[in-house]
């Protein structure tokens, strides 16, 4: 070959070799911008499933303390409750009337008659035969 041929073959080794450089340096340009915009949405995403955890922990701390209310509440009414069960059974056991009809109910479940009734309790023949019908039968309500 002749200096003129490997100069020729010089030069279209060197312009392929730019050609090749060129297109390296757009696919890596490519590569590069396409890396940025994965990035970018990731981080996008990132934030926005932050602010969805934000969001979603403050409705949790909202309804803890809802609920710790709400127990709160229940608490003072089985309070309030108890206490008023407990006045109803003082008065109950107060009133001598009260105290003559739990008796004769008593004697009723225990299979007194009527007669007894009337003699022990000292109440009237028909309220003792009412007693009888209610409570002869029928368990006391729980």
């Amino acid at each position: 070959m002749t200096a003129p041929q490997l100069t020729v073959i010089a030069m279209a080794f060197g312009a392929t070799a730019v050609v090749l450089l060129i297109a390296l340096g757009f696919y890596l340009l490519t590569l590069k911008r396409r890396l940025q915009h994965l990035q970018n949405e990731h981080s996008h995403h990132l934030k926005v499933t932050e602010e969805q955890l934000r969001h979603f922990q403050h409705q949790l701390d909202e309804k803890q303390n809802r609920s710790l209310v709400q127990s709160r509440h229940l608490q003072q009414l089985q309070n309030s409750l108890t206490a008023v069960e407990a006045q109803v059974k003082e008065v109950k056991l107060q009133d001598p009337s009260m105290r003559l009809y739990q008796r004769a109910a008593e004697l009723v479940k225990q299979g007194a008659s009527v007669e007894e009734l009337v003699q022990t309790c000292d109440i009237p023949h028909t309220e003792a035969e009412m007693i009888m019908k209610i409570h002869k039968d029928n368990p006391p309500p729980t």
